[in-house]
């Protein structure tokens, strides 16, 4: 169960999400994560936390799945902040004449510093939505759906028998919720070390990271080999 809770894991469960063609989920997927980007961010924002609380009425969503679906767009959030606190730092820095003469002519207006760029407001809303979208379809489509899914749609563009491209798009589409599970495992190596969360966290891990990521992708690749053998 621990691994449901983590980022774009598939949950199990009867709802009408889950039993709905794949090949349909598929091209749900694309279109209305594509069609929340074209919408007016006032409907985004209030789409948004309606979707979140319907995923947990309805599809029976965990608080601690939901908010590991919502980390990306939190890390964007922040990196953005942190982007814009640095530049306003740098403009109120430039704006001081040098040499200072007291300390209330280096912290006058300091406080609009802390203030965020609201001109990030639109890209982050359609970004919070169409994530949202994606994450309740992977939630509800297991890599087996997404494979059949994807051999019916390649079979209906080639009218051919076979879907030889449908075990790679699956395994790209896999390999989202993977790399989650991957740096769980990092980071509950490096906790139950003593490890502290800090920058020489992110440059030890992010190597290993790559590593098992690389290592999981040459494996699978190994595995559709010999069954196409």
């Amino acid at each position: 169960m621990m691994e449901n809770a983590q980022f774009f894991h598939y949950k199990t469960q009867k709802t009408v999400l889950h039993s709905l063609p794949p090949a349909l989920k598929i091209l749900l997927i694309l279109a209305l994560a594509v069609v929340a980007f074209y919408l007016p961010v006032k409907i985004c924002l209030v789409l948004w936390p309606i979707l979140i609380l319907l995923s947990a009425i309805f599809l029976k969503f965990r608080p601690s799945e939901i908010f590991s679906d919502q980390k990306p767009i939190l890390a964007y959030i922040f990196l953005l902040y942190l982007a814009g606190l640095i530049l306003n730092l740098s403009i109120h820095i430039s704006s001081l004449s040098f040499p200072v003469a007291t300390w209330d002519e280096v912290f006058k207006d300091f406080r609009k510093v802390f203030i965020p760029n609201l001109t990030y407001i639109p890209l982050l809303a359609h970004l919070a939505l169409s994530l949202e979208i994606t994450s309740i379809f992977y939630r509800t489509t297991s890599r087996g759906q997404f494979k059949d899914g994807f051999s019916s749609i390649e079979m209906f563009i080639t009218r051919k028998d076979s879907a030889p491209l449908s075990d790679t798009l699956s395994l790209a589409l896999s390999f989202i919720p993977k790399i989650s599970t991957f740096w769980n495992k990092l980071e509950l190596a490096w906790q139950s070390r003593g490890g502290k969360s800090s920058l020489k966290k992110a440059v030890f891990l992010f190597p290993k990271l790559f590593h098992a990521a690389m290592r999981e992708g040459y494996e699978k690749s190994l595995a559709i080999q010999n069954r196409s053998l």
